[in-house]
């Protein structure tokens, strides 16, 4: 999936986006390694320092989504931050209810349609079972 929206991103963005991702690793409860390794390197990809990553990481339990989503007023913004949070949440292949709770308080936050976030979702699991296909195929490890 194409990144390059991450440019046009602006810096309360790019950490909106990074607590909501931080809100997403903790909605089952546990955080480990490679979510805290995941996190760096979204915030190193966003340009956030480590110092702002480690204060957000912190917060974790005190951020409210909604009011966070709210602050993305920019539609496409508001779209990629939904088909972001679908990919956290599904990178796993187990949606956990706490999970899809985040991605609609989230979208309905940004006015995102709930028929719009369906059909987000469904083109990351497409997109996950494809890429997934693709590593069968061509025979490469961790298929």
């Amino acid at each position: 999936m194409n990144d390059d929206y991450i440019n046009e991103l602006s810096m309360l963005e790019k950490t909106v986006f990074l607590k909501l991702f931080c809100k997403m690793i903790k909605a089952d409860s546990t955080v480990d390694n490679d979510e805290i390794d995941f996190l760096k390197m979204i915030a190193a990809r966003y340009g956030v320092d480590n110092a702002t990553l480690v204060g957000i990481i912190k917060e974790t339990d005190s951020i409210n989504v909604s009011a966070e989503a709210a602050q993305i007023t920019n539609r496409y913004h508001s779209l990629q931050l939904i088909k972001e949070l679908c990919v956290l949440a599904n990178i796993d292949d187990d949606l956990h209810d706490n999970e899809l709770d985040i991605v609609i308080d989230a979208a309905r936050a940004m006015n995102v349609e709930d028929d719009k976030v369906v059909l987000i979702n469904r083109w990351v699991l497409d997109s996950l079972i494809l890429s997934k296909t693709g590593k069968i195929i061509m025979e490469e490890e961790n298929a």
